[in-house]
């Protein structure tokens, strides 16, 4: 009987030390959403310290220089729940976004724990494709290679494309500018006058009246090799 008896007592202190843990009060994997591109991410990660005892958090980690996670204390008592705030830049993002944030304790199994901070960055201004290539064309004076570029305004209100420039004189661009109605798209022309070989690279410029979109460079891959006669003829 005192054997069952001592069976008993210790499944149950080992029962509790087993629950005994530092417990989030969200998942972990935190999902903002949509997100407008430049707005800032903002949240708190919160945990119960279950632990029955003092729990020190020693350092914080995270995947991205975007990310900033500011502890306003490091030490939390048994039961003290935890309100750590962390923000997100998305100023450099577009699409969805999933960033990690790792909390290192001292003296605790597991050492650390992983979050991550979700959240899908729409923009109101998208260009496509994101570069423009032109390989391996050839150096012909009578011919004119060409290929497009689509600007969407995915925003509410009207866009007005004051500028569409390229860099060189050799890459021609129409229009030159244009006005967008909201939740439309553009198709712009690039034109290609080759005029001497070589590998170079442009930018063509986009400027618009989108305080969040104001100006954009598109890159121009060139490749131009010397006119085969043999094969024309």
């Amino acid at each position: 009987m005192k054997n069952i008896l001592l069976f008993i007592v210790g499944c149950t202190i080992f029962s509790t030390a087993a629950f005994a843990q530092i417990d989030f009060k969200h998942e972990k994997v935190i999902d903002h959403g949509k997100i407008s591109q430049g707005d800032v991410i903002s949240g708190q990660i919160e945990f119960v310290n279950n632990t029955g005892k003092m729990v020190e958090l020693v350092d914080v980690r995270t995947s991205c220089g975007c990310t900033a996670v500011k502890p306003e204390k490091k030490i939390f008592e048994p039961g003290e729940t935890a309100h750590i705030p962390y923000t997100i830049e998305t100023e450099r993002f577009s699409g969805v976004i999933r960033k990690s944030i790792r909390l290192v304790f001292k003296d605790e199994d597991p050492k650390s724990e992983v979050l991550f901070v979700e959240a899908n960055v729409t923009t109101d201004v998208s260009i496509n494709p994101r570069f423009i290539n032109f390989q391996k064309v050839t150096l012909n004076p009578d011919t004119v290679y060409t290929e497009f570029f689509e600007i969407e305004n995915s925003s509410q209100t009207e866009l007005n494309v004051t500028k569409i420039a390229a860099d060189i004189d050799i890459v021609k661009i129409t229009p030159s500018n244009v006005v967008i109605p909201a939740g439309k798209s553009h198709l712009v022309r690039v034109d290609l006058v080759p005029s001497k070989t070589g590998r170079m690279n442009s930018n063509i410029s986009i400027e618009t009246n989108n305080k969040k979109f104001q100006s954009k460079s598109l890159p121009v891959f060139i490749n131009i090799l010397e006119h085969d006669a043999s094969h024309s003829e």
